[in-house]
């Protein structure tokens, strides 16, 4: 009987959740962007140039995200499993904030380096979402939604050149990059 209770109410306290998911929704389009930067160092620690070719993978409209739920007071804790077409899958586990039904942070959907992976992949991924609250053994909820990634058109910034005063600037394929993509806001 104190099983049923207990299911009950936490079914009428999920009752209200309209949406589960990201915040910028369901449909995200991954963009090739590129484009050429030429910088010149030139300082205490020496001189050189160096021509590079920039190359992307962007996520529209955003790479990290929040995920949006139920509203629990009791929740504290979310676990997201992503499965993606080609059989792998990957773990990600983010405070939640119960009372706002969201989590705490944002998850990297996309950004992949050498100490993080993405939540998603190119094509469908299925994501099966846990949400426990502190000293309950059993979750408070839990789902699933897909999350499509769909390929945009490329798109090219224009040329630039930079100037630096640092050699090791001229040796940074990465951070000069980085640095060109954010000043042309990814192509746009």
């Amino acid at each position: 009987m104190l099983k049923i209770a207990v299911l009950l109410l936490t079914f009428c306290s999920f009752a209200k959740a309209d949406y589960v998911g990201f915040s910028r929704g369901d449909q995200f389009t991954a963009t090739p962007i590129q484009g050429q930067v030429q910088v010149t160092c030139s300082g205490f620690n020496g001189s050189g140039s160096a021509v590079y070719t920039c190359r992307d993978l962007v996520l529209d409209p955003q790479a990290y995200d929040v995920f949006l739920g139920p509203r629990d007071a009791r929740a504290d804790r979310v676990t997201l499993v992503a499965s993606h077409e080609d059989g792998s899958s990957r773990t990600k586990s983010a405070d939640y904030e119960g009372t706002r039904g969201r989590s705490g942070e944002a998850f990297n959907l996309w950004i992949s380096t050498l100490f993080q992976k993405p939540l998603l992949e190119n094509g469908v991924t299925s994501i099966r979402y846990t949400i426990n609250g502190g000293h309950y053994a059993e979750p408070l909820a839990e789902g699933t939604f897909r999350v499509l990634v769909k390929r945009g058109p490329a798109r090219m910034c224009p040329n630039a050149r930079y100037t630096s005063s640092d050699v090791s600037d001229c040796n940074s394929q990465y951070s000069i990059c980085q640095r060109y993509f954010e000043e042309f806001h990814n192509c746009l």
